[in-house]
């Protein structure tokens, strides 16, 4: 069986919150030697109540939240609503899932889907293709204006969502 490893996320001040899954106790730490990492690094952790766990140790400027919510994009240049799956989620992009081949790197995507909240908030952005591995397609949102009113509620309802 495959062991559930926790991630944590290396912040700006490269410290990290651990929190113990035996005794709940949170514990920060400084992290400065893993500040230069570029992808996740597994770290063993001992809690002061001797409890230790493997964690994935990662730097990231956005949580990034697993879902699964359908939904539907958009090709440059056509009018065609094509189907997808958000896979995961964050203030900076999202993970996709496409049923139909199409979206090469440095595409320019419009996706449309409902959170899965209780408000089912609509999100419509504009995304561009960073990464392409098969059907799915890591991307990031194009616009992210703290001043334009739109981009700032999705903004807001994206990071809610992502840390309920």
């Amino acid at each position: 069986m495959a062991e559930n490893i926790k991630k944590v996320f290396i912040n700006n001040d490269n410290m990290a919150t651990f929190v113990c899954p035996e005794c709940k106790k949170q514990t920060t730490a400084d992290v400065l030697e893993y500040k230069d990492i570029n992808k996740a690094v597994r770290i063993q952790h001992t809690c002061s109540c001797g409890h230790s766990q493997t964690v994935l140790l990662e730097r990231r400027k956005f949580y990034r939240k697993n879902v699964n919510i359908r939904g539907v994009y958009r090709l440059p240049g056509e009018n065609v609503q094509r189907p997808m799956t958000v896979k995961d989620l964050s203030r900076s992009g999202l993970k996709l899932v496409l049923e139909k081949e199409g979206a090469k790197l440095g595409d320019n995507l419009c996706v449309e889907f409902r959170l899965d909240n209780p408000q089912r908030t609509s999100i419509k952005k504009d995304v561009i293709v960073r990464t392409v591995f098969g059907d799915s397609v890591g991307t990031e949102f194009c616009s992210r204006d703290p001043n334009n009113p739109i981009d700032k509620a999705y903004d807001i309802a994206i990071g809610f969502y992502t840390f309920s």
